[in-house]
């Protein structure tokens, strides 16, 4: 089973030998297969990545086991002084986020649970750290006159080499240090992001580092600062279920309705285009969308916060979009950035298609989300446990054995 073959104790692998260590949004879907079958596991997979925490809140993208820093790059060497805000001693850690999605993956684990005292002794267990966490986006990272939180890195989005950050590649922005990629060993460069991307990558890592990870230093040194949709809508999501937490365990809300209805209004005037009838992202420099259609758009669906009138425009625009291809690829086929093979330029990916799933549930599309479910299961059937997937034929891509696909066909088969 990949679960197991991935435990690595605490937490599990992504994948056996492309990731060896634990990844923040990774663990969150992860715990969700955890629960359908080990619930106390599901429990551990959640804590062990709370344990990265850092003293303001943040949760890093991530988390290090010191017995593999030779085995991935980059490593905690990259990120000198974000150890030094890490709350546990000792515990390594990049210096940059993902979209919150442990906090959902806390709530729906619970739910998992039929023992009231179980499920809220976990809860109770977790509360303050995700309630930090829901924090951290909402203060720490909010952008000036805005309630939205502000994205550093494309790591951070968790899409990499998304067609939506190719200013940034295309910028010529180079690290001062030299590097040496270790990502291509086990996955064919043509699925991988580009060495141009990479020198982006680590000129930002460099710039977070100079300004110690501080939004209104970086900020005054980076081109890059983003309105992500996704980690917006998250951000929304997770503080509501953040909330639900809060009174099942009979506390008072974590997160204000009426913060909630700021960023809301916030939300929906920053990232959707009416001429498109798409959710984007919005480039915090320029003071525009970003108008670069992508699966993130129907993804954040999953979060609560879209009007679901616009959600369904959303949804049927983008399936229009992607009708010649498996949904949900990330890229649309007639994109002139659309790469089938290349990571998040095009592949199908099950955290993604969950998301949506979710969405669509929310604004009542019932019947699609049931034939996203199917669609994704013969995925899995056909073609085992991909990172992600061909978008014309399935045919799986990137590291085999991957854990958030077995987590999350786990959930989708036990309901």
């Amino acid at each position: 089973m990949v679960l197991r073959g991935n435990d690595a104790g605490d937490w599990t692998r992504p994948s056996p030998h492309q990731y060896p260590h634990q990844w923040n949004w990774d663990s969150a879907f992860i715990s969700l297969g955890w629960a359908t079958f080990d619930w106390p596991r599901a429990c551990q997979e959640l804590e062990s990545m709370l344990a990265a925490q850092w003293w303001d809140g943040m949760v890093p993208h991530v988390h290090y086991d010191p017995r593999h820093l030779a085995q991935y790059f980059p490593g905690p060497d990259r990120w000198p002084r974000a150890q030094r805000h890490v709350r546990n001693a000792g515990q390594l850690t990049s210096g940059i986020s993902n979209p919150p999605v442990l906090v959902t993956a806390a709530w729906l684990i619970g739910l998992r649970q039929s023992d009231q005292r179980l499920r809220h002794a976990f809860w109770r267990r977790v509360r303050p750290s995700l309630a930090k966490y829901v924090e951290y986006w909402g203060s720490a990272r909010r952008g000036p006159g805005q309630p939205l939180p502000v994205m550093v890195h494309p790591w951070e989005s968790g899409w990499d080499n998304s067609p939506r950050w190719d200013a940034l590649r295309l910028s010529g922005l180079k690290p001062r240090q030299p590097y040496s990629r270790l990502d291509n060993r086990f996955v064919r460069a043509s699925e991988r992001p580009t060495d141009s991307d990479y020198d982006a990558y680590l000129a930002l890592v460099e710039k977070l580092e100079d300004a110690d990870f501080e939004l209104e230093r970086y900020r005054l040194d980076s081109p890059f600062c983003v309105h992500d949709v996704l980690l917006d809508a998250t951000w929304y999501g997770a503080a509501n279920d953040l909330n639900s937490i809060c009174e099942s365990l009979a506390e008072p809300p974590a997160v204000s309705g009426e913060r909630l209805a700021e960023f809301a209004a916030a939300f929906e005037a920053r990232h959707w285009d009416e001429a498109a009838q798409l959710y984007f992202d919005w480039d915090c420099r320029r003071q525009e969308r970003i108008r670069t259609a992508t699966a993130a758009g129907v993804a954040a669906l999953a979060g609560g916060v879209a009007k679901p009138r616009r959600g369904r425009a959303a949804w049927r625009r983008y399936a229009q979009l992607c009708r010649d291809a498996l949904a949900v690829c990330t890229v649309p086929p007639a994109d002139p950035n659309f790469e089938p093979e290349r990571y998040w330029r095009g592949p199908v990916w099950l955290n993604v298609n969950w998301l949506a799933v979710r969405g669509l549930e929310h604004i009542g599309l019932r019947a699609e989300a049931h034939a996203l479910v199917s669609q994704s299961l013969g995925l899995v059937q056909e073609h085992g446990l991909a990172e992600c997937f061909d978008p014309f034929d399935g045919s799986p891509l990137g590291a085999g054995g991957f854990s958030w696909s077995a987590a999350l066909a786990l959930d989708w088969l036990e309901g």
